[in-house]
């Protein structure tokens, strides 16, 4: 939780952000910040002519408003390129299972043992495994089926379809990389939410929890509704 003034508790390093904590994380600071703005701004009056308090508020503002805007834009970047490595892994694990399928009829009545085993992977043993794994069956029936492509023909297996499958396993792999990319950036957008996490603390800390707590003799009612904003509790 965010403590009291003069018993505020620094948040961990960077290499200990785990990626699904800082959703939690996120909603739980700015719950507190929120909470916190709501008394500071609703008290405007008491410090406005106080010109380094007023300062310290103002640059609290800006370091909430900049996490976000960070938060923003690193969930959306995720949430886009999830949704269309998804998509992408679907299309091409029900053309690749289909073709395979056909196909395996003519592996069977070839007595072609090899052929037929490369070929066994069924809609859910694509789809519903390690998006690497995924990629590597896709190519190896590709690869069986072009190995095999002119005796397939009468097993509803045509050249477009061959090309339809070779585009979506090139879909799926761009998404991949694509992905990929956009984790590293999310990842260094948590680090930077981090700092700016610490940051805002540190604002309230150093500079305006010690400005309430001077003013608390001439304002109790203030310097109490300031304290129970900074004593939230992570939900």
């Amino acid at each position: 939780m965010h403590s009291c003034p003069y018993f505020y508790r620094e948040e961990g390093s960077a290499e200990k952000f785990k990626l699904l904590f800082m959703k939690k994380e996120l909603s739980n600071n700015l719950n507190s910040y929120a909470a916190v703005r709501g008394v500071l701004e609703k008290n405007l009056g008491i410090y406005e002519q106080i010109t380094l308090m007023n300062q310290s508020v103002e640059e609290f503002y800006q370091k909430v408003d900049e996490i976000k805007a960070v938060a923003a834009r690193t969930n959306a970047d995720g949430i886009g390129q999830t949704a269309a490595k998804n998509l992408a892994k679907e299309k091409m694990a029900a053309l690749a299972s289909a073709l395979a399928a056909s196909a395996s009829i003519y592996a069977y009545e070839s007595s072609d043992v090899e052929l037929e085993s490369a070929l066994q992977f069924s809609y859910t043993d694509i789809k519903y495994v390690r998006d690497i794994e995924a990629l590597a069956r896709a190519k190896v029936i590709e690869a069986e089926l072009l190995a095999h492509r002119h005796n397939l023909e009468a097993y509803l297996i045509t050249s477009s379809d061959l090309e339809e499958l070779h585009q979506h396993i090139t879909v799926y792999d761009d998404a991949l990389e694509s992905r990929g990319s956009v984790k590293s950036q999310r990842v260094a957008g948590f680090i930077r939410l981090e700092e700016l996490f610490r940051e805002a603390d540190l604002i309230l800390y150093r500079k305006i929890d010690r400005f309430v707590l001077r003013l608390k003799p001439e304002f109790p009612s203030f310097f109490d509704a300031y304290t129970n904003a900074r004593s939230i509790v992570d939900l």
